[in-house]
């Protein structure tokens, strides 16, 4: 029974990502205290460009996501080869124009004024940014082992990367605060900057190893990349990269807005409840990943009846996640005050509109994992476009109107109960044509 559990790819999924959650939960209090709210509020806006940069890969995981287990399936093992190859010669020219670009235009911002920080000096600020920005990218590279666990159709290893990073972070972290809790401010975001970077280096390292290791792959071909790679790359990668920005336009320019209208401060309060109802969306949403590939095999099959079980399974199964969290929207107050132990002022109405978006997004992630494997994005892309069109003015005329920060919230929650009547009707009409 213990066994077949761990051959759950999808369960044991959740639970990396639950272990990985824990991590996180547990070290946001110490970087608060460690930081002061003002500071943490920057940091935040510091880490979340580790997420934008992995979206600047043109779509190349995502393809791999959805074309390696066609090719496996086909038993076109060379094919598979060339394309990792490929995969990691592109991932390599891109982080290196990524950083030249980023380097290039810190020329000529200021980063400090646009985002109203009110502390340390304009080249300080561009220089951090600079140095996450450098070991992102190298992250970047070494990060596309997480796509082929996912492609190979064995996520929980890489959802189990991510949480073993969060643990070896957690406990560096700790050693940073034991050993110096007295260095300036300046020093404390450099060395956090570079504990979180060498980690995430060493651990994806290891698990590329691990990968090549566990399927006894080795990347020795004569067959040169697939003649329609570059092309496939232009046509569908381009479309997923368009995807993964839009989506972290559309949920994490939040603390940006916040920052520019109100200062980093405020970022905070905001954050943190965010973060405490990402704690069980990642836990879902690892579970639902590998359904990607899956959706992918099934619809090549033309396997009506599956896919509509998995459908009828995950609609029975959001019943229950909605009542999960509303009970956690019950208790999120008194778990915040034991878990961040210093008084924070959350506005009132918050945890409602976050609870409201986090079930919302639950819902659409697993139709949108469908049209992602299924390659039907195009309807997709469109409204995410309008999306991300409205969503700044949307949130900053809701601010003018006196919603403080709620509106960041409230913006998000208005643009999802859209994508939950688009994105799944899409989806059964694609079923229905099988």
């Amino acid at each position: 029974m213990l066994q077949k559990l761990k051959n759950n790819h999808l369960l044991m999924s959740g639970f990396y990502k639950g272990v990985s959650g824990l991590s996180l939960f547990l070290s946001i209090p110490l970087l608060i205290r460690y930081f002061g709210d003002t500071n943490y509020g920057l940091w935040v806006m510091v880490f979340a460009l580790f997420q934008w940069i992995f979206s600047m890969d043109f779509g190349l995981s995502s393809v791999l996501k959805t074309k390696i287990p066609l090719l496996i399936y086909e038993n076109k093992i060379d094919f598979v080869k060339s394309y990792i190859i490929a995969t990691y010669k592109i991932t390599t020219i891109i982080s290196f124009f990524i950083f030249l670009s980023f380097f290039c235009l810190l020329q000529f911002i200021d980063l400090k004024t646009i985002l109203n920080i009110p502390f340390f000096d304009s080249v300080f600020i561009n220089n951090l940014f600079l140095l996450n920005v450098f070991l992102f990218c190298l992250n970047f590279i070494f990060n596309v082992q997480k796509s082929l666990f996912v492609a190979f159709l064995k996520g929980k290893y890489s959802e189990q990367s991510i949480a073993v990073n969060q643990i070896v972070f957690l406990l560096t972290l700790l050693f940073i605060v034991y050993f110096f809790p007295d260095i300036n401010y300046e020093q404390k975001l450099i060395l956090i900057s570079i504990a979180n970077g060498i980690v995430g280096l060493l651990i994806n390292g290891l698990y590329t190893v691990y990968f090549f290791w566990l399927e006894k792959l080795n990347l020795r071909t004569n067959i040169a990349s697939p003649k329609g790679f570059i092309s496939e790359i232009i046509r569908l990668g381009s479309k997923y990269m368009i995807i993964q920005i839009g989506l972290l336009f559309v949920f994490t320019s939040d603390n940006y807005i916040l920052s520019s209208a109100f200062g980093p401060k405020e970022v905070v309060p905001y954050e943190i409840v965010n973060k405490l109802f990402q704690f069980p969306m990642m836990i879902i949403f690892a579970a639902l990943s590998p359904l990607w590939s899956m959706f992918a095999k099934d619809y090549s099959d033309k396997n009506h009846l599956k896919l509509l079980s998995k459908f009828k399974k995950f609609n029975y199964s959001f019943v229950v996640i909605s009542m999960l969290i509303i009970i956690l929207a019950l208790i999120c107050p008194f778990i915040i005050s034991v878990w961040i132990k210093q008084k924070i002022n959350i506005p009132e109405n918050l945890i409602l509109y976050v609870a409201i978006v986090t079930a919302l997004k639950i819902f659409v992630s697993f139709y949108s994992f469908f049209l992602y494997g299924v390659e039907k994005i195009n309807t997709y892309i469109i409204v995410l476009i309008l999306s991300v069109l409205i969503k700044i003015p949307l949130t900053f005329f809701l601010i003018y109107l006196g919603f403080g920060i709620n509106s960041v919230a409230i913006a998000t929650l208005l643009i999802m109960l859209v994508w939950t009547i688009i994105i799944p009707f899409q989806c059964y009409k694609l079923i229905n044509k099988i």
